[in-house]
């Protein structure tokens, strides 16, 4: 029982942690709220390897994975996501040289848990929006999203 509610903290820590990381780089003091967006932006970016992907790694991983096919409005699932953001990294990896490898699962995990964070289901308003916004106000909102990953 106390082990069970041990890894939960845990898993809802590592859910939180690019918030965490984000809140102490203080990008709250910048006044202008497009500009504590952008940099906020920017670190999920720098710290989850997104500034490596280029569009080629993303056609090529909506292809593989049948994105391409899809309706818009069709929603997916945290596993299909976690193939796509998978199919990503390791596309990326096989392209960069090997002195600049990335953290593959460390990537995945840190862009899924931000994902997850910022697209809560539990909500009939637009989630994303909400913790978009949320990331460029000093308080960021709890996610509800309880998926098993």
């Amino acid at each position: 029982m106390i082990e069970e509610s041990g890894n939960k903290r845990k898993t809802m820590a590592e859910k939180r942690q690019l918030f965490i990381e984000m809140r102490a780089q203080n990008f709250d003091v910048i006044r202008l709220s497009t500009y504590r967006t952008a940099c906020k932006l920017r670190f999920v970016q720098k710290r989850c390897n997104l500034h490596l992907v280029d569009i080629w790694n993303m056609i090529e991983a909506f292809r593989d994975n049948g994105l391409n096919t899809l309706d818009h409005s069709t929603e997916i699932s945290v596993s299909r996501l976690e193939t796509v953001i998978s199919s990503i990294y390791y596309q990326l990896n096989k392209r960069l040289p090997s002195t600049h490898q990335i953290s593959v699962e460390q990537s995945i995990s840190l862009l899924l848990n931000f994902m997850i964070a910022a697209y809560d289901r539990c909500l009939e308003t637009s989630a994303v929006r909400r913790h978009l916004s949320s990331v460029s106000s000093p308080a960021c909102v709890r996610p509800c999203v309880t998926s098993a990953h």
